[in-house]
């Protein structure tokens, strides 16, 4: 591991708590995997010090931070500008200082995208998405990018659901209540499924979902990465769909974050499969 020097490009994350965010680790690897003089930190940050935080890591000389719950859209006020991508989502993951001047982007879109490609090749035709929460607005944007249209946007609260549609006129979403008798009538169609819910962490299943009812070339995606195997994804294989787990689109978005900081793109592939080892390996 190469030795961060005094000249070294810093960044880092802001969230609260970042103690569990496995991105001071992944960033360190892409610096390794290209040689860069590189330190990245993670920085505890209540809501009400963003402000001077972001003053601060400015006035450190901080190249650029990742951003994580619960300031996505909290640190909207303070960006001096967003990207097309950011400000029709309506929150950011990564902030570039640069000339005085905080830039935002959010790198899900673009992470989720390339970890679908990478994992499941083109997609096309319906899909349904389950859950409405801040996930799901990029998810939305990456899904209509890649033509996976048109969207069934699923939530408990059906009424979220409606709302979240509403905020993107352009995108071709149809609420549905998360409801067995809601979603049966569309599974047939559906070539992707997508769960950005929190649902799986805990274990807790989607009892809503038959998805025998899929097409055999159906691909079933969670965003969730703890753990890997939740349990949609084990359904999923038990009746033979293609399944994404969410530990790619967390190493391409970071790898896209990167990529803003320093202008080089590491392999973000090479990086998942030693984080994917490490996340399978035994813990004494």
């Amino acid at each position: 591991m190469l030795t961060p020097s005094g000249g070294a490009m810093v960044c880092g994350i802001i969230g609260d708590p970042v103690q569990h965010s496995l991105s001071p680790w992944m960033q360190r690897q892409f610096a390794e995997q290209l040689g860069l003089d590189f330190l990245y930190a993670p920085f505890p940050v209540a809501t009400e010090h963003l402000p001077t935080a972001l003053r601060g890591l400015q006035a450190l000389g901080v190249r650029g931070i990742n951003v994580t719950i619960p300031h996505k859209e909290a640190l909207l006020p303070f960006v001096d500008e967003l990207s097309p991508r950011a400000a029709a989502i309506g929150a950011v993951n990564t902030l570039l200082f640069e000339h005085g001047r905080i830039l935002g982007e959010n790198t899900d879109v673009t992470g989720f995208a390339r970890s679908l490609r990478r994992h499941a090749g083109t997609i096309s035709g319906p899909s349904l998405v389950i859950g409405a929460g801040g996930a799901a607005r990029a998810i939305l944007h990456a899904l209509a990018g890649e033509g996976a249209t048109p969207i069934y946007l699923a939530n408990r609260t059906l009424a979220r659901a409606e709302a979240l549609a509403t905020e993107f006129p352009t995108l071709p979403i149809r609420p549905l209540a998360l409801s067995r008798t809601a979603i049966q009538p569309h599974l047939r169609s559906i070539q992707l499924l997508v769960n950005t819910s929190s649902r799986g962490l805990r274990g807790e299943g989607h009892p809503e979902i038959d998805l025998q009812q899929m097409p055999a070339s159906g691909i079933v995606c969670d965003i969730v990465y703890k753990p890997l195997q939740t349990p949609l994804l084990v359904a999923a294989k038990v009746h033979g769909l293609r399944c994404v787990d969410g530990l790619g689109m967390l190493v391409e978005q970071g790898a896209e974050s990167f990529r803003i900081w320093t202008g080089q793109l590491p392999n973000a592939g090479a990086v998942e499969e030693i984080l994917r080892t490490w996340l399978q390996t035994p813990k004494r």
